[in-house]
């Protein structure tokens, strides 16, 4: 007669398979864990190993999206003197990532989203509540919302968003999130700090605007820039007239004065794109990238008439009426010049010649 097996005997190869099903559901929640830590510190690595603002902002609003899979990443950063801006103003970097960086001069635009715990905030996504941080957003259900925080201090927000509406909700562990907080605040902050020391070497001490160093560094690359993008790149070298008479009859303070003075009125006219710097003593220069001869000239005589219009108060009381020559040059398709020398030298014999012409006045280089 055969044997019927019991159901206790039926029951253990069932169980043994259960088993090794939770086993193999946790091995792979485990490597599952384990990918996402190492992610994660590669991520940090590259953060900490950044080189400048501008590779950092790239990590953090570019491969900060692609690596962790979200639809969306903004950095909202306090700016109240609008030195980020400042710093990223002297970069030639114009990167996508742009439009997912804001600013805000007012504290309280940050201090809306989070509580007295300053933690990362995980919620639904509120077109009327995220409109600010998700300017451009789209689709979105999910969203983070980290504080940036140094020396107890707001400086930001990184803001995270998904189109699924299970990625960020409110009853998940933000401990991973803090720490990314941190690490984003640091690095930020340290960014900042390296950017501000690098402008100390390349800013004139008188007049506050780019030395004669920084202009070494940013022609070459402009020009390099030019040649690559088959684009116009034009250059005004400006010397002010009779300059030395100014210190023989008012003094060097007088002087300094005046050159402060036409410092910032070059500064009030130039465009965001342009770079303007202190050449030595009474030399300025300015390149005005994408931008061919017939707008460079006019820009060359605003420049002029703005300087020989308006005098220049001294601290005697006196007020000074100033001149100035300028050389224009310019690398273009047509053009015989082909390399920073080339320009340089084109444009300081066109100042020169303006000058030999009487003064006051543009020249084009031949």
């Amino acid at each position: 007669m055969d044997r019927i097996p019991s159901s206790k005997s039926t029951q253990l190869p069932q169980d043994v398979d259960n088993t090794q099903a939770k086993l193999d559901a946790l091995l792979r929640i485990a490597k599952l864990n384990e990918q996402k830590h190492n992610n994660f510190q590669e991520y940090e690595l590259s953060l900490l190993n950044s080189n400048g603002l501008n590779q950092l902002l790239t990590i953090i609003l570019e491969q900060h999206r692609e690596r962790f899979n979200l639809s969306e990443v903004t950095l909202l950063l306090l700016d109240p003197e609008y030195e980020f801006r400042r710093l990223l103003d002297n970069s030639v970097d114009v990167s996508s990532w742009r439009q997912h960086l804001l600013f805000t001069e007012e504290q309280q635009t940050i201090n809306q989203y989070f509580s007295v715990l300053r933690k990362p905030r995980l919620s639904k996504y509120s077109p009327h509540s995220h409109r600010i941080l998700f300017p451009n957003a789209k689709s979105l259900k999910s969203v983070a919302i980290l504080p940036l925080i140094r020396q107890n201090k707001f400086i930001g927000a990184l803001n995270l968003g998904s189109r699924s509406p299970n990625r960020f909700q409110t009853d998940m562990g933000t401990q991973f999130l803090q720490h990314l907080a941190a690490v984003v605040s640091a690095c930020i902050d340290n960014a900042r700090l390296q950017e501000n020391i690098k402008q100390v070497g390349l800013l004139d001490p008188l007049t506050g605007i780019n030395n004669r160093r920084f202009f070494d560094q940013r022609v070459d690359e402009e020009v390099t820039l030019a040649r690559r993008n088959k684009a116009p790149l034009s250059c005004l070298f400006i010397d002010l007239d009779h300059f030395k008479s100014i210190n023989d009859n008012h003094g060097h303070q007088a002087g300094d004065s005046v050159l402060k003075e036409v410092a910032q009125r070059l500064a009030d006219i130039m465009r965001t794109t342009d770079v303007l710097a202190r050449f030595g003593g009474e030399e300025f220069v300015i390149l005005l990238s994408n931008t061919n001869r017939m707008v460079a000239y006019e820009i060359a005589e605003r420049i002029r008439k703005t300087i020989a219009e308006t005098p220049f108060p001294i601290s005697t009381g006196q007020s000074l009426s100033i001149t100035l020559s300028i050389g224009l040059a310019m690398i273009d398709l047509g053009s015989s010049l082909n390399t920073t020398k080339q320009l340089l030298n084109a444009a300081d014999q066109a100042v020169y010649a303006a000058k030999v012409a009487g003064r006051n006045r543009v020249h084009h280089a031949n």
